[in-house]
């Protein structure tokens, strides 16, 4: 009898620990405060900068050559010709853009004013280009003072033999938007005629 109420004893004392063990969780504790912030890493090392992009030649207004015959001078004396090289131009363009024409004489291209000079300092002959803004139009003017104008210092003959078939023009206005910024502190007269058509990628 003794040993059964030991065993019995045991048997409680056993299921009053399980009972113990799984009673319900008391409630949430309050959240403790917030820890200490850490420190700031140290700050990475500033990539390079990129390359400038190409100029373009969107805005750009330029010319094809023109080769002059005859009938396209407005004033044909023989010392002096007047060349109507561009007409209705936009007033924009002529008040505030860059205007560059230039000269091929079969040998070289020039920017115009170009002129040769004799001896004693006198121009001989003067191949140059004037705006009229009212009529918004680009003249060639070729004079000599010495002698009359051959035809090929004021003609193009596309079948005469190389480096003598005349003289033909073209002409390149760079906006005024197109001239700001950057591109502002470029002075496109003192370029070569290669280096301002390799500037705005046109053709030679």
């Amino acid at each position: 009898m003794k040993i059964t109420m030991k065993y019995l004893g045991l048997v409680i004392a056993i299921m009053t620990l399980t009972f113990t063990s799984c009673s319900k969780d008391g409630e949430i504790g309050p959240i403790g405060p917030a820890g200490a912030n850490g420190t700031n890493g140290i700050d990475g090392v500033d990539g390079q900068d990129g390359q400038d992009g190409e100029d373009g030649n969107a805005n750009v207004t330029a010319s094809d050559w023109f080769e002059p015959t005859e009938s396209s001078y407005s004033v044909n004396n023989p010392r002096y010709k007047a060349l109507p090289l561009a007409t209705n131009l936009s007033s924009s363009l002529l008040e505030d853009g860059v205007i560059l024409v230039y000269y091929d004489n079969d040998t070289d291209v020039y920017l115009l004013p170009n002129h040769i000079f004799a001896p004693d300092g006198s121009i001989l002959k003067s191949v140059d280009s004037k705006t009229n803004r009212a009529a918004r139009t680009i003249y060639i003017n070729i004079q000599r003072s010495d002698s009359d104008l051959i035809p090929s210092e004021y003609l193009w003959d596309q079948s005469g033999p190389p480096y003598n078939r005349g003289v033909r023009f073209r002409y390149v206005i760079v906006p005024s938007n197109a001239a700001s910024g950057k591109k502002a502190t470029i002075d496109y007269k003192k370029m070569s005629y290669e280096e301002v058509m390799d500037h705005f990628g046109l053709d030679y």
